[in-house]
């Protein structure tokens, strides 16, 4: 069960911002992710509970493709390979111009067994927003267990017309697509509660 609590462990987020932009070393500058330090005083509210993470760094820049982002993606001995081409993928939502937070997240045990269509009406009612490609990428490279607990469709994301990246763990990381309306136990829809750059 999770809990609405006030954020009353700075400390504690800033050594989870710390350990993602030394994830990050040599993706993005440290100086420009180091920018969004200021951005955690905007979180005034932690969910807490199983699968629940307060913010992910996202990265943003041209030269990031969906294939450098998944080699930061390291699951045992195996790192990350992207199946898709960057230009057939589109987000549903507008995103951050540069590098931004993605808030409250939620990495998809919440969602489990729902197609990821239906899960992006569910995420609407509830204010959330469905996780992009970029966004799932980010939240595997730093907590890359949660594909051993269950596969993550990121439904705020379109692969062509009818189709959802997702994310899965076949040997290696992989960041794949199928289409929106299947639906399957062990696979699951990330979201997050909000996006924040430094133009917001």
């Amino acid at each position: 069960m999770t809990t609405i609590t006030t954020n009353t462990a700075p400390n504690a987020l800033k050594q989870r911002f710390d350990a993602q932009v030394a994830v990050l070393a040599g993706l993005a500058p440290e100086t420009e992710l180091t920018a969004l330090f200021p951005l955690l005083e905007k979180i005034g509210k932690v969910t807490e509970g199983e699968g629940r993470i307060p913010f992910v760094i996202v990265p943003q820049s041209a030269h990031l493709t969906f294939s450098l982002r998944m080699e930061r993606v390291a699951l045992g001995d195996n790192t990350g390979v992207s199946y898709l081409a960057d230009n057939r993928v589109t987000n549903l939502d507008d995103i951050p111009k540069g590098h931004y937070l993605a808030i409250d997240v939620e990495d998809g045990r919440d969602m489990l067994n729902t197609n990821p269509s239906v899960a992006l009406v569910q995420l609407k009612r509830d204010k959330r927003y469905g996780g992009t490609g970029n966004e799932g990428i980010s939240v595997v490279t730093y907590e890359p267990d949660i594909l051993r607990h269950h596969y993550v469709d990121l439904p705020g994301s379109r692969c062509d017309s009818d189709g959802v990246p997702y994310l899965n763990e076949g040997g290696r990381p992989g960041l794949l697509a199928r289409w929106f309306g299947d639906a399957y136990p062990f696979y699951g829809s990330l979201s997050c509660g909000g996006r924040l750059g430094l133009g917001t």
